[in-house]
């Protein structure tokens, strides 16, 4: 696969999965329990609602996709670096120095 491309679609799962969480963490604020509720779920007697329980899971889910897209996209940006009018880079045109006659 091309490295632009993987970079972009790791991208987009990164995006779509932090929306995901910031929607999941949204939806905790408003389901947590309060009051009585609080009280039981505390003390185990009730379970707290799903989005509540899996809002962390979610914020866990879009880091991982944040930390892959982050490194997909510098993997992609070396690889792109590492090319010149479409060749791959000799050892010295990786340093910096001129291409060699």
């Amino acid at each position: 696969m091309d490295h632009e491309k993987l970079a972009n679609r790791t991208e987009n799962v990164s995006m779509a999965t932090g929306i995901a969480a910031g929607i999941a963490a949204a939806g905790a604020a408003v389901a947590a329990p309060t009051g009585l509720t609080a009280v039981g779920v505390w003390l185990g007697i009730v379970s707290p609602p799903l989005i509540v329980t899996a809002a962390p899971i979610l914020g866990t889910v879009a880091t991982v996709a944040g930390t892959v897209s982050g490194a997909t996209y510098f993997y992609a940006k070396w690889k792109k670096r590492g090319t010149v009018a479409g060749r791959p880079a000799t050892e010295q045109t990786r340093q910096g120095d001129a291409e060699p006659q």
